[in-house]
């Protein structure tokens, strides 16, 4: 079997708002699709706006089938659960300073997987389809991104003279978003049709940890006749940092004084700062940092506040990347290990709320090939 990069777009400009729409007529079959995105920042700034924000939905379809459906932010938290690595993460707050984000889209429990892979050519008319909104967090220029700077890379990773070809992959969908309530019991319907490797949760909302938001988590089959888990969320995001770790990524700033800094990870985040002018020595004193936020105060040479926002780099590290909560079935490695559903009627999403937040939840399944 030999390896190859087939490239699908080099430097495409994506629209500010609008959709990318490309045929996959590619005859191999495929492992993974490599994509990057990168933007540049306004001449004043742009803070708290990251790319994950932007690329709203990452979508495979053969006409009206959808094969795989994902944001950016999702696709990225996918990437570090499945591969134990942080994807290309750099957000930059720095004025007229450039943002870049790349991460794989796999079909299979890792990069150049045999058994599970994408055979476009079983299908009719495969495409891939990506979202853009430049101003999904803040308007385009000032204090945003600066227009018509959104690039994609678009690679697919392939797979030449398989001894067999692949008869499955694995999909991932975004299957329902919702905003959480602030008391009861949140009950979810999830699919039946294909085996259930990994679900994941999404619950953000900048201020809350995910086991603020949901408490406590059900996953119960034909009302309780069968339950795979009844716990604090809390218990399960321990179960998730033991599993996975943390991740750690460059995520510089701008700033000035006393401010808040918004993170990707959600859990325990910290942020080492460093200062990028040595002709205006500052001081960084962290006094909070959890819930998706960092509150520092800076301070210049003589001990006073700076009242000037200058760059800064950072490291962040934390975890729950993106605010979400991997919940694997089994050892994910092992294909008999992991959750059928179609042994019931009924598989339920049972989730105590507690904080208003943006929840969403993808599952990746094993889907047959046609």
């Amino acid at each position: 079997m030999r390896y190859r990069d087939a490239i699908i777009e080099e430097g495409k400009t994506l629209d500010d708002s609008g959709t990318l729409t490309r045929d996959m007529d590619i005859v191999d079959p495929v492992s993974a699709i490599e994509l990057e995105f990168h933007a540049t920042n306004y001449s004043d700034g742009n803070a708290d706006n990251f790319i994950s924000d932007v690329i709203t939905k990452i979508e495979i379809v053969d006409g009206s089938d959808v094969l795989y459906s994902v944001n950016l932010s999702e696709l990225e938290a996918l990437h570090f659960y499945k591969t134990g690595k942080t994807p290309v993460l750099f957000p930059s707050e720095w004025l007229s300073g450039g943002q870049r984000h790349a991460c794989l889209l796999l079909f299979g429990r890792k990069l150049w997987d045999p058994e599970y892979a994408m055979d476009f050519t079983r299908f009719r008319n495969p495409q891939l389809k990506i979202t853009s909104n430049l101003a999904a967090i803040r308007s385009v220029g000032s204090l945003g991104f600066t227009t018509a700077t959104l690039v994609c890379n678009i690679t697919a990773k392939v797979m030449e003279d398989m001894p067999a070809k692949p008869s499955k992959y694995l999909m991932s969908k975004e299957v329902i978003t919702w905003t959480s309530g602030t008391s009861g019991d949140k009950r979810i319907d999830l699919p039946r049709d294909y085996v259930y490797r990994m679900l994941m949760a999404r619950l953000w909302v900048e201020g809350s940890d995910i086991d603020e938001v949901v408490t406590d988590l059900k996953l119960t089959c034909d009302t309780d006749k069968f339950i795979l888990f009844d716990h604090d969320l809390s218990r399960l995001d321990e179960d998730a940092f033991m599993r996975f770790g943390q991740c750690m990524l460059k995520h510089d700033v701008h700033r000035a004084g006393s401010c808040t800094i918004r993170c990707l990870c959600n859990k325990e985040p910290d942020m080492t700062v460093y200062c990028q002018d040595p002709s205006n020595p500052q001081q960084f004193v962290k006094w909070a940092q959890w819930s998706s936020t960092i509150n520092l105060e800076i301070y210049n040479g003589s001990g006073s506040l700076d009242g000037t926002a200058r760059d800064q780099t950072g490291i962040e590290s934390g975890h729950a990347l993106h605010a979400t909560l991997p919940i694997p079935f089994g050892e994910m490695d092992d294909p008999e290990t992991w959750f059928d559903p179609t042994r019931y009627g009924k598989v339920e999403w049972v989730g105590t709320e507690d904080v208003a937040a943006a929840c969403a939840l993808v599952l990746e399944q094993v889907r047959p090939l046609p």
